[in-house]
C-alpha cells in the first residue's frame, strides 16, 4: 500500500468541491490559473467563474490588472526598432571582440 500524499489528496478534495460546489472559485484557484485565464485557454464556464471572481476580489482583480499591464508593456517594448546607428556599433563592437578574442588565444 503506498502513503497518502497530503498535498495530492488536498488539491483532489478541493478539486470535487469546486466542481460540484455553488459555482464560486477561490482566490487561490484564479491565481493558479491566472495565465491560462488571461490567454482564454479555458472553457467558457471556468472563464465566466474566474471573472465574476475577478471583478468582485480587490486582490485578484488588481493581479489580473498588473499582469496586464505587464502584458502591454512588453509588447510595446519589444515592438519597437533599434535604430540603425546602434546596430552599427554593436556589430562593430562585436568584430573588436572577435579579433581580441582570438588574438588572446593564440
Amino acid at each position: 500500500m503506498t502513503e497518502d500524499n497530503p498535498d495530492l489528496i488536498d488539491r483532489a478534495e478541493r478539486a470535487v468541491r469546486e466542481r460540484s460546489g455553488d459555482g464560486r472559485c477561490t482566490c487561490e484557484e484564479l491565481l493558479d490559473n491566472l495565465m491560462e485565464f488571461l490567454d482564454s485557454e479555458l472553457d467558457e464556464d471556468q472563464c465566466a467563474r474566474f471573472r465574476a471572481h475577478a471583478d468582485n476580489c480587490p486582490t485578484c482583480h488588481e493581479a489580473a490588472d498588473a499582469e496586464q499591464h505587464l502584458r502591454a508593456l512588453l509588447r510595446r517594448s519589444c515592438s519597437e526598432v533599434a535604430p540603425s546607428s546602434l546596430r552599427v556599433r554593436v556589430a562593430s563592437q562585436l568584430s573588436v571582440l572577435r579579433v581580441t578574442s582570438v588574438r588572446t588565444v593564440e
